[in-house]
């Protein structure tokens, strides 16, 4: 236990938060990013039904100490089942072709996080359609109608689109974004990313955007005219508003002006119809310690490590 504890506290991971709406504030977590965190950094550790469970042990233990440390009322995970089935796909073959697709023994212990969840009360949700962004999207909007803040947990930076104002994204880390930190850092609204993706491309995701137009381009010309839309309507006067070297940008974007199109619908998270709009999803659920210790010891993780996850389910969690 000693030593899954000292390799998680060597991730550097911040638990601090500033909310100034925490009362009303719903954490949405973007969740396959930090279970990757505990694949990549920690030894597997064998049971007797598992080849590893490292990652399980290290998200659920970091996940609990969240919970402690933020004492969440409405709190949601999402995860990410559509690699090569999103919608996106269907769009553009190449989407995230260069991606990976994760090994079994990942598969099973993402399965195991998602179980633990369950029990712990906390809705999870995935798709084979649509990704984990366009599920916290989705949210996202549902939750701002109500007037609820949004802390996003995530290493994405393609959720900068969905901060608003009264709204965090945050790493758990060493970056912390509201609205104004992003509009700054952008030197464009974030709800413009997609625009901004659009032109650029993102290699991450495998979407093309225009070739020969780079992050420094790409960026000047958002930050001018907003969208891509207006980036269209005033494409003869680029070069005198930006500059004559902007006239071979202005040359490439009416030639790929399909590509830029395609692009941006790419990179612009979808709203899904079909998740219910109700508090039900974020508030959290009444823990069974019985069903928690029985799956604990199906795992067959540590007796020690086990009973200190016990006990600080019974100080977070509302026990049935």
């Amino acid at each position: 236990m000693d030593t899954i504890l000292t390799k998680i506290q060597k991730l550097g991971i911040s638990l601090r938060l500033y909310n100034k709406n925490k009362k009303d504030g719903v954490y949405m977590m973007d969740t396959a990013g930090f279970i990757l965190k505990y694949w990549f950094a920690m030894p597997a550790i064998k049971t007797k039904n598992y080849e590893s469970i490292s990652a399980f042990l290290g998200f659920c233990t970091f996940f609990l100490n969240l919970l402690k440390k933020i004492k969440p009322k409405y709190i949601v995970c999402a995860f990410d089942e559509s690699l090569g089935s999103c919608f996106r796909n269907k769009i553009f073959p190449d989407y995230k072709k260069n991606r990976e697709k994760a090994p079994q023994e990942l598969k099973i212990q993402f399965k195991l996080c998602r179980n633990f969840l369950d029990l712990l009360g906390i809705n999870n949700l995935a798709s084979k359609k649509y990704e984990a962004d366009d599920i916290i999207n989705t949210l996202s909007i549902n939750t701002r109608k109500t007037g609820m803040s949004n802390i996003i947990f995530t290493n994405d930076k393609d959720l900068f689109q969905i901060i608003y104002k009264n709204d965090i994204w945050w790493n758990l880390n060493d970056r912390k974004f509201n609205y104004s930190d992003l509009k700054n850092k952008l030197s464009f609204s974030p709800q413009n990313l997609p625009d901004f993706l659009g032109l650029m491309g993102d290699s991450v995701d495998n979407i093309p955007g225009a070739p020969g137009i780079g992050e420094k381009t790409a960026s000047m010309l958002i930050c001018k005219y907003k969208n891509i839309e207006n980036v269209f309507n005033n494409i003869d006067s680029i070069p005198s508003d930006l500059g004559a070297k902007y006239q071979r940008y202005a040359k490439i974007i009416t030639e790929n002006e399909e590509m830029i199109r395609l692009s941006k619908h790419l990179s612009t998270l979808a709203y899904i119809d079909s998740i219910e709009n109700n508090d039900g999803l974020i508030e959290r659920g009444r823990v069974h310690l019985n069903k928690i210790d029985d799956f604990l010891l199906q795992t067959g993780m540590n007796p020690g490590q086990k009973k200190s996850w016990i006990s600080q389910i019974e100080n977070s969690c509302e026990i049935v």
